[in-house]
């Protein structure tokens, strides 16, 4: 996947860095949003996540009788244009855009506003360090998703001669040297003011590009996430060598998804 590309299909991007825990992030929450807003992120709103818990069975299965709620604080804070971002947790921080303007510079912001993070809280390692990209595949009126898209990436849906296709999605798991790499393309009729995402990346926050929007008809999303699960002293260093690593994964996914004739289109 070149950076260089013109009309590059990308809508998504997101890097997630989770280090040591630090209960008492809200103490440190204000302080981080105003050095974040010197940079260009002036734009500070302190959130609630809910996350469930399930309890444990006598056998050592989940029990779903046994369900906890939690709220836990996050804080999102994004450029004026509600185009880039971070979200802030106890244990994390998220960049995220939907103006990628290619590796260097997205690693970089990231980079900047997890230095605002150790400088103000001094942080030890880093558990995971996460790389995902959605690209949307849209067809113009003439064309057709596999000039797009490799059949592998189309899944049983290109089979169905009759009917109209509601949803369709292939998944593929590798352990790669740099991490390990989980790579989906689905399909599915769009009625959205953008285009469908998965639901743990919902609500979306941030603006998504005029020309991805709306997005409506059968269209198609791959969406790659490469990451490693590894604790590591915490190194803005080797954080980025890292990031380096997990993009070329990302890449590998994207370019065996794809044909000739979408590198055409979008270069």
């Amino acid at each position: 996947m070149s950076t260089s590309w013109h009309n590059a299909p990308v809508f998504y991007v997101l890097a997630h860095i989770q280090f040591n825990a630090i209960p008492v992030m809200a103490k440190f929450a204000g302080e981080i949003a105003d050095r974040l807003r010197k940079i260009g992120y002036p734009d500070p709103q302190e959130e609630k996540q809910t996350i469930f818990s399930f309890g444990v069975a006598p056998d050592g299965s989940p029990s779903p009788q046994q369900v906890e709620q939690k709220e836990i604080p996050r804080w999102s804070i994004s450029n004026t244009e509600k185009t880039s971002g971070f979200l802030l947790l106890q244990d994390a921080l998220i960049f995220h855009t939907t103006t990628y303007l290619g590796r260097d510079i997205f690693f970089a912001e990231l980079l900047k506003g997890l230095e605002v993070v150790n400088e103000v809280i001094g942080l030890s390692f880093v558990d995971r360090i996460g790389l995902r990209y959605l690209n949307t595949v849209k067809p113009e009126t003439d064309e057709r998703l596999d000039q797009y898209l490799m059949p592998a990436a189309l899944g049983l849906g290109q089979c169905f001669d009759t009917g109209q296709l509601q949803h369709s999605m292939v998944e593929a798991v590798a352990l790669l040297d740099c991490g390990t790499l989980i790579s989906r393309a689905f399909t599915t009729n769009s009625a959205g003011d953008h285009p469908p995402m998965p639901p743990e990346l919902m609500p979306l926050s941030l603006k998504v590009q005029d020309r991805f929007s709306p997005c409506k008809g059968l269209v198609a999303v791959l969406d790659n996430d490469c990451f490693l699960q590894q604790r590591i002293p915490f190194s803005i260093s080797d954080i980025e060598a890292s990031l380096q690593k997990l993009r070329v994964g990302i890449g590998l996914a994207f370019d065996a998804s794809i044909t000739d004739y979408a590198k055409e289109k979008w270069q």
